[in-house]
Parts: structure tokens; C-alpha cells; sequence
């Protein structure tokens, strides 16, 4: 079988089409509760205080990263990124056109994937309610007048499914909702239905907004963020630093300050496809590696080709799973179904290049601002990873190798094992 991971040139100048949609999104056992749990010390990160930027001297020690290739990269770079490594901000670099570090930005489509992550986070809360959230849970059970197919589960609207005729399987096909207004922001009246039940069980929350701001943004130290909690195709707005931690919460598992704010198995279908007959490329409302039969947003094309390289796929261990019925990735025999490690990396992406880039084979999360219409999951990664493989314990300085290995799976020297 093919093994290549070399990026198809034509992809990248449709997805700088493609991406224009995201601009639609526009401003129009519970550890969560308990004090901690030591077996999740393994997951770095600074709790709800302030980000302490590693010292350029410590960032090989610390972070694996080279500071004269950063500071190279720096003198070129055309957009705004930060680099989180094994839970510490290692290195950020702000463009001249940018605003300063501390303002607000309307992150977009990357609303989607904190959307999602809130959604997980309500799962796990409501578990010992009269009625818990699942994923399996149709949407008119929680809702009335819906205006898409009444049989579309939660799943299915998370994938961005749920307006088909039909959800069998080899009949749904993937369309991105962008606004969400065809159907992703009623799960904002999901779980407002959801918290009814029982306000105190949500820190007192009685709307989607303040569940955001209680249990996602006091939890995480997001101090520089605001979202109306009913928009789940945008309005976000913060900072990169913020953005940075739901990063490195998805990268972590869904672990913050030691507790499980999201179960890993949330976190899990996330971050791998859903339906593989779809979109191989989506999880639930966020973007994934692939590398063949994968849709980009507003475009009805299926896409053959890696993505890109030097970036392992998201791919599930076995086949079916979940509510998927699909018997194998669905790419066609052209690439591997199987990986020696399950680390495909993922990405929220909002327009103009508002992305949250995670690595969990290399703790890594990299987040940007501004980084143009046509970027996407590997956009920070290319520019960054000379100066992370230069000091790689086993490729140092050797690109070609390291991708080889890395983007097919078979290599993941820092991947946190579930506790």
C-alpha cells in the first residue's frame, strides 16, 4: 500500500477557496468534582493561573525547542502563533499588524470545537441526573421544532449530519453548517434543557453562556474570553493564551489542574471521525488529519490525497465503533487503516487562520492568529517544526526521517498514556 504523506498541491490552493466559508461564522466516577486525582499528574499544565513563558535559555531543556530557530522563523513569520509544549507556553511571537497579546479576537469556526468540548463537559456532569446527556440521545428528546430530520441523534448533529434525508449508513453526507444555523447551535437549547434539570449540578448555570463561563473559562483560566454561549458556529473571542488552554485540554485528554473536565472518551470522538462514510476528516465539530475520502468546508469534493505530510491521521483502532457502522477508514486500500500509535493530529479552525493545532504524540499545541484564508491543521506545524525536530531524541535534525515515522503513526516519543 502507498505510504506517501506529501502534500497535494491542488488541495492546498482549493482549501484557500474553501476556508472562505468559515467567515460565515461571523459576530451576526466524577474527578471533575472531587479535589484532584494524583494519577492524573502526568498532564502539565497552569491550572487557572497566569501562563509563565519559559526563558529563551531554558527552551531546549524544557521544551525541546530550538531558540535560534525560533528567533529565525520569528524574523519571517506573516502571522501571530504561540507554541505550548508538555504544558508550558514555550514560545510566542506577535506579528506587527496584530494587536497586542491581550486583545480579544473573534476566533470563528474555532467557536465550534469549544462548543463541542462543552457539550462533552455536560456529559460528564449530568452522568447521575434523572436523565444524562449522551451522544446517542435524539435531539427532539430534548427539544422540540426542530427543523431537520427528526431521527438525527446528538452524534449526528455534532458531526454535522443531522439534516440528511437519511442518516443510514452510505447515504449521509457531510455539509458544513457554518453558521450554525441550519442545525449545531439548537444543542445550545440541548443543554440549556439539560441544565434544568438541575442548576446546582452546574455550578448554578441556568444558560449556555454561563455554563461556558463557569465550567470551561473559570476552570481552565481562560480569563480573556466571552462567547453568548448560543452561537455554536462562533463568537468566541479571546486571546491566543486562551486559546492555548482548550488546546491543551483536547491534547491532555480532557484533563486540567488534575481533573477530569471531559471524559477522555468525549475528548476521544472528538478527535477521530466520526462517520467515515461522511467525512474522514471530521469528529465532532472539529477538524482531523486524513488522507483520503475527507471533505473541506462549503466544497462537494472528495478529496483523494494526504492533506498533508509529516502529520499522522486521525484513525479509530478498530472497525466499527461507536455509531459508526463503517467496517474499515474508508481509504479505499490506497493508505493504512492502522497506526503503531493513535495520535492523529487535530485542529479547531476558524476563518483568516484563527486555528488550535493539537499534537498529542508530542504534547504539543499550537495555536494562530491571522494566518490567512488558506491555513489549516498543519499550517503552524510546518513553520515551527524545524526548530522541535532539530533537538528530537531520536531524528535530530533530520526532517525527512522524522516525518517518515512520525506522519505514519510509528512514532510518539512524549504521548501521555491514559492513567
Amino acid at each position: 500500500m502507498q505510504n506517501s504523506r506529501h502534500p497535494n498541491t491542488a488541495i492546498r490552493s482549493i482549501l484557500a477557496l474553501s476556508l472562505v466559508v468559515l467567515g460565515a461564522c461571523s459576530d451576526s466516577g466524577n474527578d471533575a468534582l472531587s479535589g484532584g486525582n494524583a494519577a492524573l499528574a502526568a498532564y502539565a499544565d497552569p491550572g487557572i493561573g497566569p501562563w509563565q513563558t519559559v526563558p529563551r535559555d531554558q527552551l531546549i531543556a524544557e521544551c525541546g525547542l530550538d531558540p535560534d530557530i525560533l528567533d529565525e522563523i520569528d524574523q519571517s513569520a506573516p502571522y501571530s502563533y504561540a507554541v505550548v509544549r508538555y504544558g508550558k507556553l514555550c514560545h510566542e511571537f506577535y506579528h506587527p499588524d496584530d494587536p497586542g497579546p491581550d486583545e480579544q479576537f473573534n476566533n470563528f469556526s474555532a467557536t465550534k470545537t469549544l462548543a463541542a468540548t462543552l457539550v462533552g463537559r455536560t456529559v460528564l456532569l449530568s452522568e447521575n441526573l434523572p436523565r444524562p446527556l449522551r451522544d446517542t440521545d435524539r435531539v427532539d428528546s430534548w427539544i422540540s421544532d426542530i427543523t431537520f430530520n427528526p431521527d438525527a441523534l446528538v452524534a449526528h448533529v455534532l458531526a454535522m449530519l443531522g439534516f440528511n434525508d437519511s442518516l443510514a449508513f452510505g447515504q449521509r453526507t457531510y455539509a458544513y453548517d457554518a453558521s450554525g444555523q441550519r442545525e449545531i447551535n439548537r444543542l445550545s437549547d440541548v443543554l440549556e434543557a439539560v441544565i434544568a434539570q438541575d442548576p446546582t449540578q452546574f455550578s448554578g448555570a441556568t444558560t449556555t453562556q454561563e455554563l461556558a463561563r463557569r465550567e470551561l473559562f473559570n476552570r481552565l483560566g481562560m480569563d480573556n474570553s466571552s462567547w453568548d454561549g448560543e452561537s455554536f458556529g462562533s463568537t468566541w473571542h479571546s486571546d491566543l493564551h486562551d486559546m492555548a488552554r482548550l488546546g491543551l485540554l483536547l491534547v491532555h485528554n480532557g484533563v486540567w489542574n488534575q481533573q477530569q473536565l471531559v471524559s477522555q472518551e468525549w475528548v476521544y470522538k472528538m478527535t477521530h471521525p466520526a462517520f467515515e462514510d461522511a467525512n474522514t476528516a471530521y469528529g465532532y465539530l472539529t477538524w482531523l488529519a486524513a488522507s483520503r475520502n475527507y471533505y473541506l468546508p462549503g466544497l462537494d469534493i472528495n478529496f483523494q490525497q494526504p492533506l498533508a505530510d509529516c502529520q499522522p491521521d486521525a484513525l479509530w483502532p478498530q472497525y466499527p465503533h461507536t455509531l459508526s457502522e463503517s467496517t474499515d477508514c474508508n481509504y479505499d486500500g490506497a493508505y493504512p487503516c492502522t497506526q503503531t500509535y493513535d495520535v492523529g493530529a487535530f485542529a479547531a479552525a476558524g476563518a483568516g487562520g484563527q486555528l488550535i493545532v493539537g499534537h498529542r504524540a508530542l504534547d504539543l499545541v499550537l495555536v494562530t492568529r491571522n494566518a490567512g484564508i488558506a491555513a489549516f491543521i498543519s499550517t503552524p506545524w510546518e513553520l515551527m517544526r524545524r526548530a522541535l525536530i532539530a533537538h528530537d531524541p531520536v531524528y535530530a535534525g533530520d526532517e525527512e526521517a522524522f516525518c517518515a515515522a512520525y506522519g505514519a503513526g510509528e512514532y510518539a516519543p512524549d504521548l501521555i498514556t491514559a492513567p
